[in-house]
């Protein structure tokens, strides 16, 4: 399969690497040092004891690419608006094309069955008019990702989640086509969990539940995501967060069967990519993980004290890292 990975950092670097490790033709779109590194000496994957290595192509221009059997956007939420202006080359009309950005995406709306109350006007799906002229609905993946990475040195990804990689996707309109269950397939055989999800708008929902959660804590307090399982008061500011997500959720349709003390036996010690970006002066995702779900609350009139709180100092720190960090 001819597979583009549009954004090969960390996420998206640890999917190239496996899928051209199964054998797929596998190019990326990066930049900067990583590109040249990728160019140079290839993607390596490094993991537990194990190490991944491949040669694949790579470039800065999309247009150098063509046509793909499917592409991967793998750029965080920030970047999609250059994704909108630059993707249409490598489609064809039957083109599939997965989202798995973290946080609230750009196509929630779209398709999204009258049972449920319509979503507040939010930033992101200012996007949509954009992507829609370069592709069908019917293309659009949407997508949720599991897996803790981060760039070691250029064109080198080191993945902190061995024994957890998972790439969840589903139609956002209507049910999932035999496309799907083939792109599920080519993903495990990669050895990229995933599995069959009923509802992607619901799966969107349970990752926004620990973003919103454990990485805003890490990101505010500059540690770990493992901080909330360590620190017994922010223990309980976390299953704080969790429950104003659950009822944000349900108002919007969506019951969730998230059990908050599973989630934080979970927690890695891992900065989580909202804090990753801050320390290195990258736009945050912060619109999409903690401002969209108090949009999302407020046009429901749920009350979300504690949210509340997080997305004033979040927002402060994107104020305060400058305009360069402030993303969508």
């Amino acid at each position: 399969m001819k597979i583009c990975i549009f954004g090969a950092g960390a996420g998206g670097g640890h999917v190239a690497v496996k899928l051209a490790a199964a054998g797929h033709d596998v190019s990326v779109v990066a930049r900067g040092a990583h590109l040249v590194a990728i160019q140079e000496h290839g993607l390596q994957l490094r993991g537990g004891a194990r190490s991944l290595e491949a040669k694949v192509v790579a470039t800065h221009d999309p247009s150098e690419l063509g046509p793909q059997d499917l592409v991967v956007v793998a750029v965080k939420a920030t970047a999609l608006s250059d994704v909108a202006s630059n993707v249409g080359c490598l489609l064809t009309p039957a083109t599939p094309v997965i989202f798995p950005q973290n946080g609230m995406p750009w196509w929630y709306r779209h398709g999204l069955s009258h049972q449920y109350p319509a979503p507040p006007d939010i930033p992101i799906f200012s996007l949509s008019e954009r992507f829609l002229k370069s592709m069908r609905l019917e293309q659009v993946v949407g997508g949720v990702i599991y897996s803790a990475n981060e760039i070691d040195a250029p064109g080198v990804i080191k993945n902190n989640s061995p024994d957890h990689n998972c790439l969840e996707i589903g139609s956002i309109s209507g049910p999932d086509s035999n496309n799907i269950a083939r792109i599920r397939a080519v993903l495990s055989d990669a050895g990229i969990e995933s599995p069959v999800i009923h509802d992607i708008r619901k799966a969107v929902w349970m990752k926004l539940l620990a973003n919103m959660s454990a990485s805003t804590i890490a990101l505010v307090t500059r540690n770990q995501s493992s901080i909330s399982r360590k620190d017994p008061a922010l223990r309980e500011i976390f299953i704080r967060l969790v429950d104003e997500g659950l009822a944000i959720a349900a108002a919007h349709g969506f019951t969730l069967d998230f059990d908050a003390e599973v989630m934080l036996s979970r927690l890695m010690d891992h900065k989580p990519s909202l804090l990753q970006d801050y320390e290195r002066s990258r736009p945050m995702e912060v619109a999409e993980i903690i401002l969209a779900p108090a949009a999302f609350a407020r046009a429901r009139n749920v009350r979300c004290p504690t949210l509340d709180v997080f997305a004033a100092i979040a927002a402060r720190m994107v104020t305060d890292r400058g305009a360069d960090s402030a993303g969508q």
